[in-house]
């Protein structure tokens, strides 16, 4: 290699790792070329080289940790100063907001990094009292910005640390103050406060972080949860910010994490409310959107059990209140046929996510009357279905569901 591909070479990885400005990393190159000139390494010593890093982030006292301690017990002073809380956190206003950005900035490393040098750490029942005085500031008028950097805190805190969300975050009101802040900020997200958008995007990230780890939650929280009036602020999120990508695909993300909770749509909050609000409030934003990710076989959720799209529409087809019917469009449901269609020929009939396509196709056809001139996928459907029954490797789950279809419409029969 040349000197120009070796340079090139170190600052793509420098800014690869630090997502910092090419500016930066060819200044960074030049410092760090210009060290190696001195020091004159012989070759025996860049394999000892790896292992003092490796010892360097191992160490207890690695800079970091150093960092991350020093910043909560300062948030934590500021979070039990009752005379600062008093005054909405007065002369600590800018300690503890400088405090709060270096906090996430520092953990949002770590994450990006894949880094759990700080795991051991935050198990600790010492740092965990200091990191709830910092959830506790969420409940606080410390200001929006702020709000939305505890959020990303605490989710940050929770991907470091698995245990964190069961032990720590379930049970504390911060999810709680997620829901107010979308509730009291949805209306807003429009405004030229910017930090209005980010806020509620960082509630949503952490409260579907946190629906995910599928643990019960406290009454108060899932009566918020599922209380029609929060969850209609989150379809109207949708259909008033369809051009927001962002903000439309994390309240969706949450909308589908939430629904993945419930076994039953007679019971599921999330359809139930849809069905409620249909004549004020048209959700064809969400429905296109969901019909886009069944289409481009999506899962934003990227659960390894349950597809969520898929889960979705099912409940809509499974309610005893006809949800299908009021949500949907004939178009609609034509569409996902002709999905399902070319997925199931794709599919091997031994793989699971066949046994979810096939399942949603019996609920479709349930609702209607199939012939060959109805269904426009027909002949695909069938050879389909000719095919798995032949063959002998394939689920009994499908088995069943295929039989089930051609019990229920005679134009399969011939099967």
């Amino acid at each position: 290699m040349n000197n120009d591909e070796i340079v090139s070479d170190v600052i793509t990885l420098i800014h690869s790792t630090t997502q910092s400005s090419y500016v930066i990393c060819s200044q960074l190159s030049s410092k760090l070329f210009s060290y190696l000139s001195q020091i004159h390494l012989k070759d025996d010593q860049w394999n000892e080289l790896k292992e003092a890093i490796e010892r360097f982030d191992r160490s207890i006292d690695h800079p970091d940790v150093h960092q991350f301690q020093q910043l909560i017990e300062t948030i934590s002073a500021c979070s039990n100063d009752c005379e600062e809380r008093n005054y909405t956190l007065g002369r600590d206003r800018n300690t503890l907001n400088d405090s709060i950005r270096q906090l996430r900035d520092l953990l949002k490393s770590h994450v990006d990094l894949r880094c759990f040098l700080l795991t051991k750490l935050i198990e600790q029942q010492t740092i965990r009292l200091y990191l709830i005085d910092v959830m506790n500031l969420a409940g606080m008028n410390v200001g929006n910005q702020t709000h939305g950097n505890l959020f990303d805190i605490v989710r940050l805190l929770c991907q470091i640390d698995p245990t964190f969300p069961t032990s720590s975050v379930i049970d504390h009101p911060i999810l709680l103050n997620c829901i107010q802040v979308i509730e009291t900020n949805f209306n807003s997200i429009n405004s030229k406060d910017d930090n209005i958008k980010s806020t509620v995007i960082s509630a949503l990230h952490l409260l579907t972080n946190i629906l995910l780890k599928n643990e019960p939650f406290p009454m108060q929280t899932n009566s918020q949860l599922s209380n029609a009036n929060f969850l209609t602020c989150m379809f109207q999120l949708i259909e008033n910010n369809y051009n927001d990508d962002e903000l439309v695909m994390t309240t969706i993300k949450f909308l589908l994490s939430y629904n993945l909770r419930f076994d039953y749509p007679n019971t599921n909050p999330v359809i139930l409310t849809l069905i409620r609000i249909n004549e004020q409030l048209s959700c064809r934003q969400l429905i296109e959107r969901l019909i886009l990710l069944f289409n481009r076989n999506i899962d934003p959720i990227e659960q390894k059990t349950t597809n969520s799209v898929i889960k979705f529409f099912a409940d809509l087809f499974d309610d005893q209140k006809n949800a299908s019917d009021i949500i949907l469009f004939d178009s609609d449901r034509r569409l996902m046929v002709e999905i399902i269609s070319r997925e199931l020929t794709d599919r091997s009939c031994t793989d699971g996510i066949t046994t979810a396509y096939l399942s949603l196709l019996e609920l479709i056809f349930r609702k209607k009357t199939i012939t060959h001139e109805t269904c426009t996928r027909f002949d695909e459907l069938q050879q389909s279905f000719q095919s798995y029954l032949s063959t002998e490797h394939c689920l009994s789950e499908n088995r069943f569901i295929i039989n089930e279809i051609i019990q229920q419409h005679n134009c399969f029969s011939l099967i």
